[in-house]
């Protein structure tokens, strides 16, 4: 009966010992679940808005200067000229444009009353300009407008199903009359050959579409000017950026959305892709836990075996009584492990503590003021300095040194608890709190009551200066101490016994 009792206390205290390794293997598994997620939407959200500004904002902003440029070069005068068929810069200039610029297919120079010319030439029906779904009823004066893919007249091996995108501003002269007209045809094959060399994460597919769903950018050109994106998708994108899963084909979609052009930027992943991202950690942590495993069933086993033999020991050790005769028992072993932790405590309590000044060494202050800087946790710094210590040392003695070093650090201790000995006659300190007034009259009282001290030795008189400088977002160690050691050499080019603080 006692060895069945016994048998089913190690069998629970088994099965308990399990239960946080259990807990652990779950809330690691889920935790390692989140952060692939939100390492996948960081990622992702960031490609989507770095290939958007490739794709789209860096060739408008190209394109409005090369508009904005020929602003001055318009008059109504040149328009008529150009039109014409005598010659003038600007037949020159204008064609330079399309043949040099990747984003531009054709140009249409046209005047108020609806004259027009196109380049390159074409042999399209003549149109009313004023009729074509690019040309702005109204505009802002500089104002590029973008149209909405619309059924070009001239269907070139370069339009796909006859589409077309066209970027066009209205002309006013500087009396802010309206005398014509530029549209530019878009090359959206070379604007679509800037993301072909795109490398994106997760197997994922960019895309630009406009408004009504039609496909403007893409890395294989053949499918442009094709409704390949389901509207529920644009429907969706109400925000100018974000994300969402899309269930009827299982794709995480991030978006980006512009008013002008009205253009959408899409990032497609399919969901198996992200998922196999993250299966091989996921299969990395499964094997390493199947290890720790059958680690901890080993030595559990073990411990059964053992168990009763160090139930008995612990029984003769409870009654006096050594396991043998020749071999230490266990009362003994548990003593010499307290005493062991004892020598330990002292040895760091000797590497932490200054002997003369019972403050933190610098060795601690190293470790600390990493650990601090690394927190990111605001603090306030000061370095002092004992003004000539060497002069006290020189006519007083080490031995008033010393008293001078263990009184000032006495009265520091006092007022804060983070002070430490640097080297020498400096100390340093750190304040944690978020109060620069305070700690600058905390320091003020300190170096006050050194100043007022009475010495036993006639004519000692001690004093200190002080530098201080701050934590701020980004700042490091070095910069931190650099700061204040500066300030502390001003405190001492300023006559010393003074404080140099923030400005």
């Amino acid at each position: 009966m006692k060895n069945t009792i016994s048998h089913k206390s190690i069998c629970v205290l088994t099965a308990c010992t399990f239960i946080p390794f259990f807990i652990m293997f779950l809330y690691t598994f889920i935790a390692m679940d989140i952060r692939h997620k939100d390492d996948f939407i960081e990622t992702m959200t960031r490609f989507n808005d770095n290939s958007a500004r490739n794709a789209i904002e860096r060739p408008i902003q190209e394109m409005q200067l090369l508009l904005h440029s020929l602003l001055g070069q318009l008059t109504s005068k040149d328009i008529e000229g150009y039109i014409s068929p005598s010659h003038t810069e600007l037949n020159s200039i204008i064609p330079s444009i399309v043949n040099s610029t990747t984003f531009f297919e054709a140009v249409i120079l046209s005047d108020k009353e609806g004259n027009y010319t196109i380049y390159p030439e074409n042999h399209a029906e003549k149109f009313n300009v004023k009729e074509r779904p690019w040309y702005p009823v109204s505009a802002r004066k500089d104002e590029i407008r973008f149209s909405v893919p619309y059924k070009a007249i001239d269907k070139t091996s370069k339009y796909n199903n006859g589409m077309a995108v066209t970027a066009s501003m209205n002309i006013f002269n500087d009396h802010s009359e309206f005398v014509g007209n530029i549209a530019f045809d878009l090359d959206l094959h070379n604007l679509s050959a800037l993301i072909k060399n795109n490398h994106p994460p997760y197997h994922a597919r960019f895309k630009v579409v406009s408004y009504d769903g039609n496909l403007l950018m893409y890395s294989n050109t053949k499918e442009l000017f094709k409704r390949a994106i389901p509207q529920a998708w644009i429907e969706r994108a109400k925000e100018s950026e974000g994300h969402f899963f899309d269930v009827a084909t299982k794709s995480y979609v991030f978006y980006r959305v512009y008013d002008n052009p009205e253009w959408i930027a899409f990032s497609i992943v399919n969901e198996a892709n992200f998922k196999k991202h993250g299966s091989a950690e996921k299969y990395f942590f499964f094997l390493t836990s199947l290890a720790c495993l059958i680690f901890y069933l080993v030595l559990l086993f073990i411990i059964k075996l053992y168990f009763k033999q160090a139930i008995t020991a612990l029984y003769l050790n409870i009654n006096g009584l050594s396991i043998d005769e020749k071999g230490d028992s266990i009362k003994t072993v548990s003593e010499s492990l307290r005493e062991n932790s004892k020598k330990l405590e002292i040895a760091i309590h000797d590497a932490e503590t200054d002997g003369l000044t019972n403050l933190f060494t610098r060795k601690k202050f190293d470790a600390d003021f990493y650990d601090l800087v690394s927190a990111k946790n605001s603090f306030y710094f000061a370095i002092i300095d004992v003004d000539n210590f060497k002069t006290v040392n020189d006519t007083f003695g080490h031995n008033t040194g010393d008293v001078v070093l263990t009184y000032l650090s006495k009265v520091g201790s006092d007022i804060f608890s983070n002070i430490y000995r640097f080297g020498g006659e400096e100390l340093v300190v750190i304040y944690p709190e978020n109060n620069y007034e305070k700690f600058y009259t905390l320091l003020d009282i300190w170096r006050k009551t050194l100043e007022q001290k009475q010495w036993r030795e006639e004519g000692l008189n001690v004093t200190f200066s002080c530098g201080v400088s701050a934590w701020h977002e980004g700042s490091t160690t070095d910069e931190i101490l650099k700061k204040a050691d500066i300030r502390l050499y001003q405190a001492k080019n300023s006559g010393k016994n003074c404080i140099v603080g923030l400005e």
